[in-house]
């Protein structure tokens, strides 16, 4: 007998059909077909709403938080042209200009690759940068003497890390189809969010790392202080359709240890912002806060700031050798 998802009372509850399942609904905003999705760690099909956000749930076995419905794959994979990267409204996905704030996002990615550079044993190593975007953990990567290449699934972001002399292929992890045991690290920049299946992703991490070969992620911590205290107003769960999955240290924990990897470290990371930028995203949660930083910015322009708000990790795991 067939099974099927329906909402309740705010939860979804598993229950039997006899009948043929209702057509598939479609995204309010864009007419899109969406698409009904079991838990991606544990495979239970048992959620409870999230936040009285539409279409977040909390899977009722494992605790894993995900979007359902959700778009189909291509829906999803074509959100990542230009546009993505030159975005009016980037707290609802995407970015203001990324090229634009590359010296804040290399700034960013230096602390970072300072976190895990202890953890790589290989030299020199080589890495490769899952959602690459415009390649510029690859600069950061190859001024600290490491030979490295992207994958992303936009082909306009492609175009600029190629000009910039690296190796970099179109599509996902699994189509890529590296050798096995090819890489010595693999990054992966907030992308474990936007994919459609994290278990196959790491899986795939997992078999073209060598043994002892170090995966590092981050990722928004959907169970961050920040993120329990503001709950439908955090950040992190206004980009449905672009973040599929919100992940808490223990969950992406479990999700970690169950594909062959050991966590060896986690970091509550930030990011270098711009003023403009700190404003556009202060102005959600507080008008008032936004504006004396506007008046900050018109004093000093073009000062940036470490902004570090305890709800983004950096997970640091080494592949088992078993």
């Amino acid at each position: 007998m067939p099974h099927r998802s329906v909402p309740l009372e705010g939860s979804h509850l598993t229950l039997s059909a006899a009948s043929a399942p209702p057509p598939a609904p479609r995204s309010p905003a864009t007419g899109r077909l969406l698409v009904h999705v079991p838990c991606n760690h544990c495979g239970h099909d048992t959620t409870v709403g999230v936040r009285n956000v539409s279409r977040l749930v909390r899977c009722a076995s494992c605790g894993l938080i995900y979007v359902n419905p959700r778009p189909s794959a291509e829906d999803l994979a074509r959100q990542y042209d230009r546009g993505y990267f030159h975005c009016t409204e980037p707290t609802f996905g995407g970015y203001e200009d990324y090229e634009g704030d590359r010296a804040e996002i290399a700034r960013t990615f230096a602390r970072r690759w300072k976190q895990l550079a202890p953890w790589v044993s290989a030299t020199p190593p080589h890495l490769l940068d899952v959602g690459c975007a415009t390649g510029i953990f690859l600069e950061v990567a190859r001024a600290a003497g490491v030979s490295g290449e992207g994958l992303d699934l936009s082909e306009y972001a492609l175009a600029l890390t190629r000009e910039k002399g690296f190796a970099a292929r179109r599509g996902t992890l699994e189509e890529a189809a590296f050798p096995a045991e090819s890489f010595d690290v693999v990054s992966m920049w907030d992308l474990i969010e936007h994919v459609t299946d994290p278990a196959a992703l790491l899986a795939e991490c997992r078999r073209v790392l060598r043994p002892g070969g170090l995966l590092a992620i981050s990722t928004p911590d959907a169970g961050s202080l920040l993120a329990r205290v503001l709950g439908s107003r955090w950040l992190g769960f206004r980009s449905i359709d672009e973040h599929l999955y919100f992940f808490s240290r223990r969950t992406l924990g479990q999700m970690l240890k169950r594909a062959g990897f050991e966590v060896r470290a986690v970091h509550a990371v930030g990011k270098y912002l711009t003023l403009p930028r700190l404003i556009e995203r202060l102005r959600f949660y507080t008008r008032i806060g936004a504006l004396l930083l506007r008046t900050v910015d018109r004093a000093v322009p073009g000062q940036a700031f470490y902004v570090n708000s305890f709800d983004t990790m950096v997970v640091l795991a080494t592949r088992t050798r078993s």
